[in-house]
């Protein structure tokens, strides 16, 4: 299956508006990238301690604000990364302390959870 080359844009306007969309996606990689490792940093800081947590927050609130109002990302999709970020602010200490079930706990349960849903033979 051959391919077809899109043909050359010929109209002044149709060269500008791709020039345009090549500026406008450096850009977005670039604030998509830079909130990507804001956050990153935030959720690392909140393993170390909450008191450089709340400051990257902070910045990071902002970061998804300007990239919302830049049309980067949608305005609802920042929201709910705030909210959601601030809930990992607030249940920070408390997350860090409760340890992870084993998985032999783990197996148990589910198995004592097929068990009852297996018919038993009489």
């Amino acid at each position: 299956m051959a391919t077809t080359k899109a043909p050359a844009k010929k109209t002044s306007s149709a060269i500008k508006r791709a020039r345009q969309g090549e500026i406008r996606h450096a850009r977005n990689t670039s604030v998509i990238s830079r909130l990507k490792t804001t956050e990153k940093k935030f959720r690392a800081a909140l393993e170390v301690g909450v008191d450089e947590a709340k400051v990257i927050y902070k910045n990071l609130t902002s970061a998804l604000d300007k990239a919302a109002k830049q049309g980067v990302i949608h305005k609802n999709a920042a929201a709910r990364k705030k909210s959601r970020l601030n809930t990992r602010l607030a249940g920070g200490a408390q997350a860090a302390v409760v340890a992870k079930p084993k998985k032999t706990a783990v197996k148990k349960v589910v198995t004592k959870a097929k068990a009852k849903l297996k018919p038993r033979k009489k």
